[in-house]
């Protein structure tokens, strides 16, 4: 096993003409693995960890997209149970869920880190979800989008200041121009911006809230929990917040409706995947990846709604959605790759690794 430096006869530097070997060539850095900082021997071994990054950043675009298409099984669930109920039932199959998944006991934690964890419940799991669906009362669906949207520009705000992470003018950027296209998608083929102070203002409020758990996600991840047993912890703390708002309710009607098999279909996919998969999935993200490149794929979630949206209605997506949609990529794509001029040195990187 070579050493940090080691180049064995395999991994020779190309031979330029008046090139020299330096530690440059030897020790590649690897940049862009989500807060890794480390310098690896090998471009292998540099390929290697790129790959390993990887399925990080698609566990949150599958939570994104998951995310994305709820709203079709809320907007079935509206007419026959409350908010409140959707959510609580929803926690109570996450919570089960991730029992079945993780049957091991709760790891005993201290007062701080317990802490923590009810925070990140309450700021995260009830009162963002909860706020959400309120705000949608109050102003329009596409306005409660475009505000949803700027989540990730706040929380890489908080996890610059409080967590250290790294805020370049590149992502902010990319960060930006993501947010322009969001705005085409969300007002482009409308004639009127439908907007309520009220409900911008709940809304704006709980995308806040969605900052600071991902922060208080990423401060707990150092507590060396399972992130099963995290996720779980999170869901209970939820459940307990809402309790006593659902015992003095009326739910009788609620309990009939639950007979219905599409009904009870609709509750288990946001228990299941909406809630137990995708909050696992995402904490994980956070965890590996830091809260602002994992904050940065909610800008896809206007995109995902608005093809579902589509498709649910049988409707065609506007010239300019379309356009939005395009301009959402790009600036993911600005503020997440890196972009290396074409030299003849990276040129010989490359057919070296390939």
């Amino acid at each position: 096993m070579p050493t940090a430096g080691a180049v064995n006869d395999r991994e020779k530097v190309p031979n330029v003409r008046g090139a020299q070997r330096t530690n440059k060539d030897r020790t590649p850095r690897a940049h862009g693995m989500g807060g890794v900082r480390k310098i690896f021997g090998t471009e292998k071994e540099v390929l290697h960890m790129k790959k390993g990054v990887l399925k990080y950043h698609a566990a949150a675009v599958f939570t994104v997209f998951v995310w994305g298409i709820t709203f079709v099984s809320t907007k079935y669930l509206e007419g026959a149970l409350s908010s409140l109920e959707i959510l609580f039932i929803r926690y109570i199959i996450a919570y089960t869920t991730l029992w079945i998944l993780c049957p091991e006991r709760p790891t005993v934690c201290g007062a701080k880190q317990e802490g923590y964890m009810f925070a990140a419940a309450l700021s995260g799991a009830a009162l963002y979800q909860y706020l959400e669906n309120v705000a949608v009362e109050y102003t329009s669906p596409a306005s409660v989008s475009f505000i949803t949207a700027t989540a990730p520009i706040f929380t890489a705000l908080l996890a610059s200041r409080l967590l250290g992470e790294k805020l370049t003018a590149k992502i902010f950027i990319g960060m930006l121009i993501s947010l322009v296209g969001v705005f085409f998608i969300c007002f482009g083929d409308s004639r009127t911006l439908e907007t309520g102070l009220t409900g911008d203002l709940i809304i704006f409020f709980s995308i806040w809230l969605w900052a600071v758990y991902s922060i208080l996600v990423k401060k707990i991840s150092e507590f060396g929990i399972s992130r099963f047993q995290v996720t779980r912890r999170l869901f209970f703390y939820s459940l307990v917040v809402m309790l006593p708002f659902m015992i003095f309710g009326n739910h009788g009607e609620a309990l009939r409706h639950l007979k219905s098999i599409s009904i009870a279909g609709n509750l288990l996919f946001l228990g299941v995947f909406a809630s137990a998969i995708c909050f696992a999935g995402w904490n994980m993200s956070v965890e590996k990846l830091g809260a602002t490149t994992t904050s940065r794929y909610l800008f896809l979630s206007p995109l995902v709604t608005l093809v579902a949206q589509s498709v649910y209605n049988r409707s065609i997506i506007g010239g300019a959605a379309l356009v939005g949609m395009a301009v959402t990529l790009v600036g993911i794509a600005v503020s997440e790759f890196k972009f290396k001029p074409k030299t003849a040195e990276n040129a010989a990187k490359e057919k070296k690794v390939a």
